[in-house]
């Protein structure tokens, strides 16, 4: 089930498992996240992920419904783990917020290209799956909801631009921040600092620009 920060209680997903079963759901999920990196969505099979995982085939049936739903909560599990919402809720200023953003798109080292795949993946196959779409929604949703509130709290101090509403504005950071990845991840030459720069005095209060 979702939880109100958009998080899933993983070892309730599915009626009748236990907190004991999380382990080997764990090694299944991971293992299915692997290989929709490396296959596609549509090539993976049970079987590849149980034999992944080191798992008997009948694994998967006991603790998934089906090869969807397996792959739809590894998906799940990995875009959770990517998303630093702990990290972004910690900010103080809409600064803080963009610097991270850049910090984390500017070390071309540390942009896994397994992770960007399996999103990729995953996107397209969310125009298809309800269930996927409204999960990642809502993961989507408390992601900028952390950025709302350092927003709003800078637009109250006089440090970032007023008249466009804290919701406007942190959506405009979150999309700026994932298109700037995708933009890295294509071409590693890409000059992100400049960017971002650009991205901090828009941000600036009028009167402050220069």
């Amino acid at each position: 089930m979702d939880s109100s920060d958009g998080q899933v209680d993983w070892t309730t997903s599915v009626p009748g498992r236990t907190p004991a079963s999380e382990p080997t759901r764990q090694r299944l999920t991971s293992a299915a996240a692997e290989l929709i990196a490396e296959v596609g969505w549509g090539r993976v099979t049970t079987r590849a992920v149980a034999e992944r995982a080191g798992l008997p085939h009948g694994a998967v049936s006991y603790h998934f419904r089906g090869k969807q739903e397996l792959l739809v909560e590894a998906a799940l599990r990995t875009f959770e783990h990517a998303l630093p919402i702990a990290e972004f809720a910690a900010l103080d200023t809409v600064d803080d917020l963009v610097g991270l953003i850049a910090a984390e798109v500017g070390d071309h080292d540390a942009i896994d290209p397994h992770l960007a795949a399996l999103m990729m993946e995953a996107m397209r196959e969310a125009g298809r799956d309800a269930v996927l779409r409204e999960r990642l929604g809502g993961m989507l949703e408390a992601y900028r909801r952390v950025m709302v509130a350092v927003v709003q709290a800078d637009q109250e101090r006089g440090a970032t631009l007023t008249g466009p509403s804290p919701q406007s504005i942190a959506t405009v950071i979150a999309a700026v921040g994932d298109g700037l990845l995708l933009h890295a991840l294509l071409d590693p030459g890409l000059d992100v600092g400049t960017a971002i720069e650009a991205l901090h005095v828009m941000l600036r209060p009028e009167d402050e620009r220069t």
